[in-house]
């Protein structure tokens, strides 16, 4: 999964639009189907994959506008938030942090500042819980209480949601249609460039994405409950000025997905 920008543009391409298929930390034991009640007993780690189970969730978006969408997971977290909000508002753009809703709990004054620097907040689920694993009254409880957490602070933010790592299932889509929800996933994930350094991942990623895409990466690294995580962002911290700079001297601008899926047909 390592990005370079030095690298040709063509493998370029073709290495960070792979790695947006699986943007995840570690690899993680496939789960037999009579421990998945909310799915079909795959992981969903691929965009085909997803859309197949979910073919109402948006990975891109038809647009004619130069934009795309910036999206953060996992925080609020003290430790790495701040210094995200200090880079977006350096380069003008706007995001949508994809938020857990227990972190938002913990932290009301980041989701304060989020919103108050015209970001959105939009639903992780209140606990990061691997929804395709779980049953469906789970299901919903998550993505209501994440919502819940989100709405006080942005009050239709939690509307869409993201389902933690991408795995979803024809379960979860449906729990969440039923909710008036609509799950967001990406084409590209910033962490996964991050094998080469931050400044190359940055550079690499800012030279791939286009109108429509939507840019996953994370400001949050510690989350408690049943899949706890306590990880260091740091990296994605420092690719994001250069990842910044290279879509403003592409004439690509940075905004929340919420504008990007009005703008245009999402698919």
């Amino acid at each position: 999964m390592a990005q370079g920008d030095v690298f040709e543009a063509v493998s370029r391409r073709s290495v960070v639009l792979g790695a947006a298929s699986l943007c995840v930390l570690v690899a993680w034991p496939r789960v037999d189907e009579a421990l998945h009640p909310g799915g079909p007993g795959r992981e969903t780690d691929s965009p085909a994959l997803r859309h197949d189970v979910d073919p109402q969730g948006v990975t891109r978006v038809r647009t004619s506008r130069r934009w795309v969408a910036l999206t953060f997971d996992d925080g609020p977290d003290p430790r790495f938030t701040p210094d995200v909000l200090d880079v977006l508002r350096t380069y003008g753009c706007r995001a949508t942090f994809f938020a857990v809703g227990s972190n938002v709990e913990a932290h009301p004054d980041l989701a304060r500042r989020i919103v108050a620097e015209g970001h959105r907040l939009s639903n992780h689920t209140h606990d990061h819980v691997w929804l395709d694993r779980v049953d469906t009254d789970t299901v919903a409880d998550q993505l209501i209480r994440g919502r819940d957490a989100v709405a006080a602070f942005d009050p239709t933010g939690g509307r869409l949601v993201r389902p933690p790592r991408g795995w979803t299932s024809r379960s979860v889509a449906r729990s969440t249609s039923e909710l008036g929800m609509r799950s967001v996933y990406w084409s590209t994930c910033l962490e996964s460039a991050l094998h080469d350094g931050p400044a190359v991942a940055g550079g690499a990623v800012g030279a791939v994405l286009g109108p429509g895409d939507v840019l996953l990466a994370h400001d949050g690294g510690r989350v408690v409950g049943p899949n706890p995580q306590d990880l260091d962002r740091s990296r994605t911290v420092e690719a994001l000025p250069v990842l910044l700079e290279r879509l403003r001297r592409r004439g690509l601008v940075g905004v929340p997905v919420q504008d990007l899926v009005a703008s245009g047909t999402p698919h």
